[in-house]
């Protein structure tokens, strides 16, 4: 077989119980089909159908027009003409048994239901069994040897760029000079260019009540100038330049002042919830247990509802980390935004974010880690304390 993951699709089918894989695309609908489907010099713009049973050879299934020139080493080829034929040769093609297909459930996970409700239906239809692939796609998850230094070294460089960060507030602040916003957000996309580092968009700086909103994007103009008492919110995250280099993402808090206790306890709130996670995770690798991604975020959400901030979470647990964009492809620890069954496993990185937000303030506290064959590796620093920066001299003037 030239097809290396053929290899290791067809072990984790006899793992799950499935007959086969069914590839479906359509002019690029299904990213993942195009991923595996690499047909060199092939233009194929009508329906395609590719099967890669448990046993057996895989099989092909194209236009007439197309199948003359398709190149598709490894796969038998077979071609339909017109409707009719093509549920004829569809029906051919189904194996008998459970065949995965890249669907969810009511779209609970929306990153791998692709494939449209009238294909789906076809497919059922004409005898098919037709689960998810989301588990199956899992397989394909696991980082490289090269993909884990990369993404360390982008974890390093996030929290060398984050330290700088905060000493620029507190030498700004001790010099007594406005500080805003959208400063902060200069001075990380510059230490992220010395150190060749790139990302998809600025970071989130959010002051005071802006650090409530999760997703806070500072303008030039409207950003906010940092007051005493305010929480600093910097959430931040880079990747090598190379392709498949994996992000590092952290969010870290500070406060400019004299906390106000109901911010304090929100942080400890989140700092314990945070630890929960972790530690939920490794509980499940010492019983040798590939938890659920959803079950991450349940023991994380259940502790800050006891605390006292049921609604204020606002948002999954934590994420897989990508390389095309921040958040990745693979599980991420959600039971909220949608609800993730796919399992933890050896090799992918991920986030633990959890996070509180109130009209005042928010809270969020963000470390990565790498799942190891022995347990999560967090690859990041992990915030216990609150950075503080003192009142600078006119605030503190101003206070006494």
């Amino acid at each position: 077989m030239t097809h290396s993951w053929i290899a290791t699709a067809r072990a984790e089918m006899a793992r799950q119980g499935l007959a086969g894989w069914l590839l479906y695309d359509f002019r690029g609908s299904n990213p993942f089909a195009a991923r595996f489907l690499d047909f060199p010099g092939s233009f194929l713009s009508r329906r395609v159908f590719a099967l890669v049973p448990v046993e057996g050879p895989p099989v092909v299934l194209v236009s007439v027009l197309e199948a003359g020139s398709l190149q598709a080493d490894g796969f038998e080829i077979r071609s339909y003409a017109g409707r009719d034929s093509l549920e004829e040769e569809l029906r051919r093609l189904i194996p008998s048994g459970k065949i995965a297909m890249e669907v969810s459930p009511r779209a609970d996970l929306p990153y791998v239901s692709v494939v449209d409700a009238g294909t789906v239906q076809l497919v059922e239809d004409l005898g098919g069994q037709v689960v998810s692939s989301g588990e199956l796609l899992q397989a394909f998850a696991a980082w490289s040897e090269r993909q884990i230094r990369d993404h360390r070294e982008a974890a390093a460089g996030v929290m060398a760029v984050l330290d700088e960060a905060f000493a620029f507030v507190r030498a700004r602040t001790e010099a007594g000079e406005e500080l805003r916003e959208t400063q902060v957000q200069d001075v990380i996309a510059d230490g992220f260019e010395r150190r060749g580092l790139v990302y998809e968009h600025r970071a989130i700086v959010g002051f005071g009540p802006n650090a409530g909103d999760p997703h806070y994007s500072p303008r030039t103009g409207s950003d906010r100038v940092l007051t005493p008492g305010d929480p600093i919110l910097i959430d931040l995250f880079a990747r090598k330049p190379d392709e498949g280099a994996p992000y590092g993402d952290v969010t870290w808090m500070g406060v400019y002042g004299e906390p106000e206790p109901a911010f304090v306890r929100a942080f400890e709130a989140v700092v314990a919830a945070r630890e929960i996670g972790v530690d939920t995770i490794r509980t499940a690798w010492a019983e040798d247990r590939r938890p659920q991604g959803r079950e991450i975020d349940r023991a994380v959400r259940d502790h800050l509802d006891a605390a006292g901030y049921e609604g204020a979470f606002v948002h999954r647990t934590g994420h897989s980390l990508g390389w095309r964009h921040t958040h990745g492809e693979a599980v991420h620890l959600d039971d909220f935004e949608t609800r993730d069954v796919r399992t933890l496993r050896p090799g992918i990185g991920l986030t633990i974010e959890p996070g509180v937000y109130l009209p005042d303030f928010g809270v969020r506290s963000e470390l990565d880690l790498i799942l190891g064959e022995d347990g999560p590796e967090v690859t990041t620093g992990e915030q216990s304390e609150l950075v503080r920066v003192p009142l600078g001299p006119h605030h503190a003037a101003a206070r006494g």
